[in-house]
């Protein structure tokens, strides 16, 4: 993955996440979910390319079940369209809003997404250790001990096919692997407790937990933070002082301003603009060679 945005320090990155998410979860004005839906694909077609096209499939079909759901069970509204087989009124205004609401659902699944692959472990670590450095330790074991958990029971099931053989039968295969599970499930007490002896004997817990992370807030770190700050703040004024909302019962009442519209396009689309002025800075120092 090529993404200059991910190289930037885990506090930046939290900081967009939290104020795009907060946005996204909480604003329901048709154009803002508009905009976060369509900025939260384009950055998730970016990070996984051609991976992104199975994504998107399934999200499709999450929203149109979604969607759908909202009229068959909600019948707000006072634009009649028609009844449905079972007597129920189907509105203008309840399939609006489940339109939307599945937008919401969708540019959520697409945001966490790349959240899921831009805040990679270590940086999540790194910002729990510098005020949890035990929850971070925790968190790291944790981490450690599920690949290892996964790895120790794929070596004994392989172990245990090479000496018994494919277990036949709907009953042979349930305690085949049970018995397996039982194993491994001795092995990692085991091995809990070997952990455990090996950290008295060095010391774990005789003074105050110390961290080290290699990540260093940088200028630029400072700079688009304040940026997205400024955006935020921008957004929620004009939310707070009511230039945002969208009405959806009885009717469909929607405002907005032209201005924050253009403030949250400029913050969903922060990870993608630092992309591309990296791009121009890197073609325009290679001219130089």
């Amino acid at each position: 993955m090529t993404d200059e945005f991910s190289r930037f320090h885990p506090v930046v990155n939290i900081i967009f996440y939290m104020v795009v998410l907060i946005i996204t979860m909480f604003q329901m004005q048709q154009v803002m979910v508009i905009i976060s839906t369509v900025c939260a694909i384009i950055y998730h077609i970016y990070l996984k390319k051609q991976k992104s096209v199975k994504f998107c499939i399934m999200a499709f079909f999450i929203f149109t079940a979604s969607a759908v759901i909202n009229p068959l069970f909600s019948h707000k509204g006072a634009t009649l369209l028609f009844y449905m087989f079972t007597g129920n009124p189907v509105t203008l205004e309840s399939i609006v809003y489940g339109v939307f609401a599945a937008l919401v659902i969708v540019a959520m699944i697409f945001w966490l997404s790349t959240f899921n692959e831009i805040m990679t472990e270590d940086k999540i670590l790194a910002l729990i250790g510098a005020i949890m450095p035990s929850v971070a330790l925790l968190l790291t074991m944790i981490f450690r001990f599920v690949s290892k958990f996964t790895k120790k029971i794929k070596e004994i099931s392989m172990t245990h096919r090479a000496l018994k053989g494919e277990p036949e039968g709907f009953f042979n295969k349930i305690k085949s692997s049970l018995h397996i599970f039982s194993i491994t499930i001795t092995w990692a007490l085991e091995n809990s407790v070997d952990t455990a002896d090996s950290m008295t004997a060095r010391g774990y817990g005789c003074a105050k937990r110390t961290n080290y992370n290699n990540y260093r807030i940088e200028k630029r770190d400072i700079l688009l933070s304040l940026w997205m700050i400024i955006l935020f703040g921008v957004v929620i004024s004009r939310w707070v002082a009511g230039d945002l909302y969208t009405y959806y019962y009885p009717f469909v009442r929607t405002k907005g301003q032209i201005m924050v519209y253009v403030a949250y396009i400029l913050l969903c689309v922060t990870p993608m603009a630092v992309n591309i002025l990296e791009g121009i800075r890197w073609r325009r120092l290679k001219s130089k060679i």
